[in-house]
């Protein structure tokens, strides 16, 4: 008998390049139908391209952009792309503290079956509300008025919808990021509502790292982002760089990492409860 082929599972470089390729061909306004007769490749070919599930040979991407009407600073991103080697370590570029609109970043958020995230100064991203998220950005260095303005609603726009399947979407939060002293007390309560809310959401699960607990070297926080026809992808968000791991040694590690950091933090219940306790606390001041 035999042994079935086990699939090969794409990566983060191939799944950004399809997501690429998906965007400009819908803005030319063509189908996958038209791209597969223009190309002469089978309709399957581009679905598993844009899908991130085909390996390509070389010159194709730049081919298929070229058909789907690219502009020219499009076609040489994504060919240096394409060119880059796809070794399980990837990084971006972004600005001071906001790496929500990385195309890699999209792919991710939108395309993952489940997220684990662990934050040791900062609510997560994907958690804050607008209030919150002005104040991020103006302690990073965004200062000019519009351009925040902006940048706040970029960041509400990519947040998870609260219905999307299957999850769980996991957060690790330390206590000590709900203190936000010398923060107007509205915006405080706020939060915590909105933390609340959230964590009776079925898919997702919210527990808070007690304030005594740290993990040694770790300064910065992490997500771990998973899906079962794609390698799981670490992400490491660093001010101005975000780096995009996929190397079986570094997400162990950091798995390991999220089984620490969950046996020393309170359960879903307990968390629930601590929120609820302050917020009526809050609420009595």
């Amino acid at each position: 008998m035999k042994s079935k082929k086990t699939p090969q599972l794409s990566t983060a470089k191939q799944r950004e390049l399809g997501a690429e390729l998906r965007r400009i061909r819908m803005r030319a306004g063509y189908l996958a139908t038209d791209m597969s007769r223009m190309l002469g490749w089978p309709a399957s070919t581009i679905s598993r391209l844009e899908s991130g599930l085909r390996s390509y040979q070389a010159g194709d991407i730049a081919i298929y952009l070229a058909r789907a009407k690219a502009t020219p600073p499009e076609l040489d991103e994504l060919v240096a792309l394409d060119r880059r080697p796809d070794d399980g370590y990837q990084v971006r570029s972004h600005p001071v503290g906001f790496p929500d609109e990385l195309p890699l970043i999209n792919v991710l958020d939108t395309g993952s079956q489940s997220i684990t995230t662990y934050s040791p100064n900062d609510i997560p991203r994907q958690l804050q509300i607008e209030p919150y998220i002005r104040e991020a950005l103006v302690r990073a260095g965004h200062e000019d008025e519009s351009a925040l303005d902006t940048t706040v609603h970029a960041r509400l726009a990519s947040q998870p919808t609260s219905l999307r399947k299957p999850g769980p979407f996991t957060f690790y939060v330390h206590q000590k990021t709900l203190d936000l002293h010398g923060q107007d007390l509205s915006l405080v309560h706020e939060q915590v509502l909105h933390l609340l809310l959230v964590s009776s959401l079925p898919n997702f699960r919210i527990h808070l790292v007690p304030p005594d607990f740290s993990v040694t070297g770790i300064r910065t926080g992490f997500t771990i982002f998973e899906h079962d026809q794609h390698r799981p992808v670490l992400h490491l968000q660093q001010l101005t760089t975000s780096l995009f791991l996929e190397n079986d040694r570094d997400v162990s590690y950091y798995a390991g990492l999220v089984e620490r950091i969950a046996d020393k933090s309170l359960t879903r219940q307990q968390t629930q409860e601590w929120l609820t306790d302050r917020l009526a606390n809050l609420e009595r001041r």
